[in-house]
């Protein structure tokens, strides 16, 4: 468990929707329309600032592997398929912006 509430959140969504041996068709997007439905805005502003919190080198490959079952050779190719999964969420944001 993460002691940052806003990346325990990204985690735990992250664990629900990103688990590799759970993926389907279209998931990215289920993931994103998941996410954008939940009904409380700080949930959504959490998740968010997690997800930046994650992109800035907060998660580490170990953490977000256990939640979801993939597996990263480094923290580098964690870092891109964060970055490839934020551009489906909040297109051309700057994950810094977030955490203002």
């Amino acid at each position: 468990m993460n002691p940052d509430p806003d990346i325990e959140r990204f985690l735990d969504f992250s664990a629900g929707m990103v688990n590799i041996n759970a993926l389907f068709q279209n998931w990215e997007d289920n993931f994103v329309e998941a996410v954008a439905n939940l009904r409380l805005e700080a949930d959504q502003q959490s998740f968010r600032k997690g997800f930046a919190k994650s992109l800035a080198g907060m998660v580490t490959p170990d953490e977000y592997e256990s939640r979801t079952g993939w597996d990263f050779d480094s923290a580098e190719e964690l870092h891109d398929h964060l970055k490839s999964l934020w551009v489906r969420f909040y297109g051309d944001a700057v994950p810094a912006d977030s955490l203002r």
